[in-house]
């Protein structure tokens, strides 16, 4: 890269014409002088390209184009791109025509790498190097940052960066950052989840394109509204709280099919119930002395979650009696879990396997009855509802279940009994004011 002591050495300045001859020196015609040449192609640069550009050879002699500007920190940074030509005078217009092209695409907002490489042929995108983009997006997002786990990569960003690669590489290649998110994205439901994620990942690595590779910011930056490309569907319906009476004939169901998998799905279903854990953080379980932890850390754009003492929330028989289940004395004495390939896909697993159970079709209608939707997320959702049906303060429910506050009341916030408030300040300020402490209020 040229650097700010390159710029300042004799090879960036204007160098004086030979020294007038002598009476003895007959006068020759001379080619066009270095300095004639130079001083040319810079009043062009001054005169169409920003303050702080400059223009120079190289230590090879190539031509090359380089820009300072101050950050907000008071320092001083410099950006140089190489042009594809040697710093001649052979090569004066050529120079002088390729500074006024780019000039043009950074009058129109361009920076100057992704300028440069406009201007050297590349309207054709598939010019750009986009699978070594990926690779070096990949890197970033591994090691930057919060920096994504290899699960998180592989299942939330890969699909739709290497779709958006694809893309770019085979016939009719998208024109612009919106037509090829919604290409890219297409192969998710319109509104979905899923849908969403994969648009604002595929959305970051463009963005990373243009801030780091010296993309385009003019074709290929990301919408400001990517709304639009993820679309809306109708509304989903509530996801259903599995109560304790149904908990249990769900539990007892699988138990008596009587085959190992069902046993061990039985198990994954009651501490899903007690402890209300993800499914996936079945296989993140691990004893502290006589406490039971989950050390699943979970990513998301508030940060990590940290590993969490489980606390029982325990399923009552019909009675009121909680079920003895046993289920710390069953994990310390090894009993099996049901077997998944990933970790990070027992929610489908376990879907998966219940949706071919009749007691789970059993139960799908009853939510259906209610208008809400049975998920094996159901089993977690029983968790917070019987916590807050039993006055657990949301801040400690919150952090039991392993996530923020602010998550927690954003989606749980219909468990929380309507008449919590006035107990509670009849609680703390129970009994009547008298008309001297009303005058103090």
């Amino acid at each position: 890269m040229l650097g700010t002591r390159l710029l300042r050495s004799a090879r960036f300045c204007s160098v004086p014409s030979n020294p007038c001859p002598t009476a003895d020196q007959p006068v020759a015609n001379h080619a066009p002088t270095e300095a004639t040449w130079e001083t040319r192609v810079r009043a062009h640069l001054r005169k169409h390209l920003p303050a702080r550009c400059n223009l120079g050879p190289d230590k090879t002699g190539q031509a090359r184009l380089q820009q300072r500007f101050v950050k907000e920190d008071g320092r001083i940074k410099s950006v140089s791109v190489p042009l594809p030509y040697a710093w001649s005078h052979e090569n004066e217009h050529d120079l002088i025509q390729r500074l006024r092209v780019i000039a043009n695409y950074m009058a129109q907002g361009e920076e100057l790498r992704s300028a440069a490489t406009l201007a050297n042929g590349a309207s054709s995108e598939a010019s750009y190097n986009w699978p070594a983009i990926a690779a070096a997006f990949e890197k970033h997002k591994r090691e930057h940052g919060a920096g994504v786990s290899e699960t998180t990569w592989r299942m939330k960003y890969a699909p739709v960066v290497w779709r958006m690669v694809d893309l770019m590489q085979g016939q009719g290649a998208p024109a612009n950052s919106p037509n090829l998110l919604e290409a890219a994205v297409r192969q998710w439901d319109l509104g979905s989840r899923s849908r969403q994620i994969a648009t604002q990942n595929g959305a970051a690595f463009l963005r990373y394109a243009v801030e780091r590779q010296g993309v385009s910011a003019r074709t290929w930056a990301p919408p400001h509204n990517l709304a639009t490309v993820v679309g809306r569907r109708a509304p989903t319906r509530e996801q259903f709280a599995l109560s304790d009476g149904q908990v249990i004939r769900l539990a007892q169901a699988l138990q008596s099919i009587g085959s190992d998998e069902a046993n061990r799905w039985a198990f994954a279903v009651q501490l899903c119930a007690v402890y209300g854990l993800r499914p996936t953080e079945l296989f993140h379980l691990r004893f502290k002395g006589d406490q039971l932890w989950c050390d699943y850390r979970k990513k998301s754009g508030g940060g990590t979650t940290r590993p969490r003492q489980l606390l029982a929330a325990p399923v009552l028989d019909l009675d009121g009696t909680p079920m003895v289940w046993r289920l710390e004395e069953r994990l310390r004495g090894g009993e099996r879990l049901p077997q998944v390939v990933d970790p990070c896909l027992a929610g489908d697993r376990m879907g998966r396997f219940l949706r071919r159970q009749v007691i789970w079709q059993q139960l799908c209608e009853e939510a259906d009855h209610l208008g809400e939707e049975l998920v094996p997320y159901s089993l977690r959702h029983h968790y917070s509802a019987t916590c807050h049906r039993n006055n657990v303060p949301p801040k400690y429910i919150a952090e039991a279940m392993g996530h923020s506050l602010e998550t927690h009341l954003r989606r749980y916030a219909r468990f929380v009994s309507h008449g919590a408030a006035a107990a509670a300040f009849e609680a703390a300020f129970g009994g009547e004011k008298t008309e001297q402490d009303a005058q103090k209020c």
